[in-house]
């Protein structure tokens, strides 16, 4: 995975800021790491984790990326059919997803 650390001092707060789609693709990206552990969709897991590491290299370029934030929605759905039992972490993706930022 891919660490974020830009800062936006613009409040001189010095806490380092993550844009919302990218607190996304990182939560998506745990997740299937998990899975990949477990070894419940092995194969899948395996492809989409490197996608959540493109989507992250797209998002730290252009954290308003629209084909990045629609390729982690795309994603989230996806995992939502293959784990079903892992909703709340899912929604949390799609909320953070809708964040106007």
């Amino acid at each position: 995975m891919i660490n974020s650390d830009k800062t936006d001092d613009s409040a001189g707060s010095g806490f380092p800021y993550e844009a919302p789609a990218m607190a996304a693709a990182k939560i998506l990206g745990g997740l299937i790491a998990e899975c990949q552990k477990q070894g419940t969709h092995g194969a899948y897991a395996a492809i989409d984790l490197r996608a959540i590491e493109d989507i992250q290299r797209k998002l730290l370029a252009d954290p308003n990326d629209a084909g990045a934030k629609l390729w982690v929605r795309q994603l989230a759905q996806t995992w939502s059919i293959r784990i079903r039992d892992n909703t709340r972490s899912i929604r949390k993706v799609l909320d953070l997803l809708d964040t106007r930022r």
